[in-house]
């Protein structure tokens, strides 16, 4: 990464903070060995739910609840958030963490188990955001299941698509690195998604159904 980007990024993180309680939280992550969404990706989480009002939204990767509780912030107060993660006992701390920042215990519903599986679950067309927060190799199996649960104005957003400039290092084969640049293709060719793709944090792609 160029000297001046990553001045930019460290400039914003403390431009965009400080949060004492998501501060504290992404101390907690790394315990557990999970890697939080940076300050700037919590607070870009917190407006753009704030400026979609999602009545129902999905998070794909709970964590300890750092994404989660940026999420909920933005939400309208009647909003639920479901999150799914194989991990429940950090799926314990992100509860806790939600329930220290006053927010009603009924607006997160917590659902342990493979998102794979979790996703066919839920109704379709039934949900207005859906978050994504998983390594890059599972990324693209996720996409067409949160995509079947959006409403026609629905937004999925997919955390961890750029990987801190990996992915536009020509020189970084990395499986993991190939893993992004395979997933961003694809979507790249799907002529239906209207996308946007951000440098924030490790990279925000959003997307959108147009039909």
């Amino acid at each position: 990464m160029a000297r001046e980007n990553a001045g930019d990024l460290t400039f914003s993180e403390q431009y965009n903070g400080p949060d004492p309680l998501l501060d504290a939280a992404r101390t907690h992550s790394h315990e557990f060995g999970i890697a939080p969404v940076s300050q700037t990706t919590a607070r870009t989480l917190t407006l753009l739910a704030r400026l979609l009002t999602p009545v129902a939204a999905v998070e794909v990767g709970t964590g300890v609840g750092t994404s989660t509780l940026s999420l909920l912030r933005g939400m309208p107060t009647a909003g639920i958030l479901t999150s799914i993660d194989t991990n429940s006992t950090t799926q314990s701390a992100a509860r806790d963490l939600v329930d220290m920042a006053g927010i009603r215990p009924g607006r997160l519903r917590l659902m342990s188990g493979r998102a794979e599986e979790v996703l066919k679950r839920l109704a379709p067309s039934a949900y207005d955001m859906v978050f994504i927060d998983v390594e890059p190799g599972s990324l693209e199996r996720m996409i067409q299941p949160s995509l079947r649960l959006l409403d026609a104005q629905g937004l999925l957003v997919i955390h961890k698509t750029l990987l801190k400039g990996a992915v536009a290092d020509p020189v970084d084969r990395s499986p993991r690195t190939q893993a992004a640049r395979s997933m961003l293709n694809r979507i790249a060719e799907q002529e239906h998604l209207e996308r946007v793709l951000l440098p924030i944090g490790e990279g925000l792609l959003l997307l959108q159904k147009t039909r």
